[in-house]
């Protein structure tokens, strides 16, 4: 495997790392824009031209990762050549009347191979349910094989996400990329830094991403004696306050954030839809413990390979973002530490984190930094 990673601006690359000589022998690129660019399309004609035989796979972020910088408002890419395994790539667009559920399904329903080990799946992130999806995936896949991605960003407006596979980019996307072959490897970490607190409550009603009553109380009320003195600072001082849900069926507590709250009704308004049922309760961390996470995820991730990986893609939550402002470059520096100059890092904030949870299905996360690295053996 050769990776090349290059920014993109004014129709001319600046490569990080270029170890790629033929061009032709690119089996796909990965493109990380704000929603923006991935509506002008003006990246496409230069990066198409450069790597001819490729397919380009493009997602909006909220912030792309570039070595150990997060840089905003610019197009990254990693192109990648494979010399000892291969990829199938399928797409899928969510139709009216569709479940993300179904589009899972048709979506896996593409890769026949029995060498398959490892899709890479970059989804909507708005109007995409990332739950379902993974659910309807593993039906046609079964659960050999392991998943990592994200849900694609915008920034912090949170309402029109894109993704696209060569030319066709749009809303309501899914693109998976299915590798193939006993020689890839592939390593998986994780890392959220968040502590739980207090008591546990049950939903017991919501409307899409709303959570409109825990134990058949204003859920927003409950929260705000949580938080103390902090709930002053809402909405925004939500991202310090994530919440833990246990949804039936899900292999381990995962991360949901509170994105806004409803004063007047006395609701919260979370990432993803959380089902009547579920157990919640409620977070928070110390900010040296989030950021030092990274370095964790990394060594996790490095634990299951079996030599130096050839490209990192790093995936981490908009909520963090937010939430660590100008400090954020220290996440992804630390990740560059333990993986030293030589290892390409790329990859995007995000509107949910896709990975494995304990190296079994993979779960959607938020307010999580997911780590997934690559070799050829």
């Amino acid at each position: 495997m050769k990776v090349d990673q290059f920014l993109f601006k004014d129709d001319e690359f600046k490569y990080s790392h270029e170890n790629i000589e033929d061009k032709n022998s690119v089996s796909f690129v990965l493109v990380f824009a704000p929603r923006q660019e991935m509506e002008s399309q003006g990246w496409f004609k230069g990066i198409s031209k450069k790597y001819p035989q490729a397919d380009i796979v493009s997602c909006s972020s909220s912030g792309e990762v570039y070595l150990s910088e997060v840089i905003d408002n610019s197009v990254t890419g990693m192109a990648v050549a494979l010399q000892k395994s291969s990829v199938e790539i399928h797409s899928m667009k969510l139709e009216d009347g569709d479940s993300s559920k179904a589009l899972g399904e048709r979506l896996s329903a593409g890769f026949t191979a029995t060498d398959l080990r490892h899709v890479l799946v970059f989804s909507d992130g708005w109007l995409i349910n990332g739950v379902e999806l993974l659910e309807g995936m593993y039906g046609p896949l079964g659960r050999d094989v392991l998943i990592s991605g994200g849900l694609a960003g915008d920034g912090a407006n949170f309402s029109k996400t894109l993704v696209g596979l060569n030319g066709e980019i749009d809303e309501g996307q899914v693109v998976a990329i299915g590798f193939y072959g006993q020689q890839i490897e592939i390593g998986f970490g994780s890392h959220g830094g968040w502590d739980v607190f207090g008591d546990s409550h049950i939903v017991t009603a919501t409307e899409g991403r709303v959570i409109k009553a825990l134990d058949g109380k204003s859920p927003l009320n409950l929260y705000k004696q949580f938080m103390g003195d902090d709930a002053d600072g809402l909405p925004g001082a939500a991202l310090l306050y994530p919440l833990s849900v246990v949804i039936p069926e899900s292999e381990s507590p995962l991360v949901r954030t509170v994105y806004s709250v409803d004063e007047v009704l006395g609701h919260l308004i979370v990432g993803q839809e959380i089902p009547v049922g579920t157990e919640v309760r409620f977070m928070k961390a110390e900010f040296d413990d989030l950021l030092n996470g990274s370095g964790q995820a990394v060594q996790k991730a490095l634990s299951t390979l079996n030599g130096v990986p050839e490209f990192c893609l790093v995936i981490s939550c908009i909520g963090r973002k937010l939430l660590f402002d100008r400090k954020i470059e220290e996440e992804i520096a630390s990740t560059q530490s333990v993986l030293g100059n030589e290892v390409p890092i790329g990859g995007f904030y995000s509107y949910g984190e896709i990975c494995p949870a304990k190296r079994g299905l993979a779960e959607l996360h938020h307010q999580m930094l997911a780590v997934t690295l690559f070799r050829e053996n």
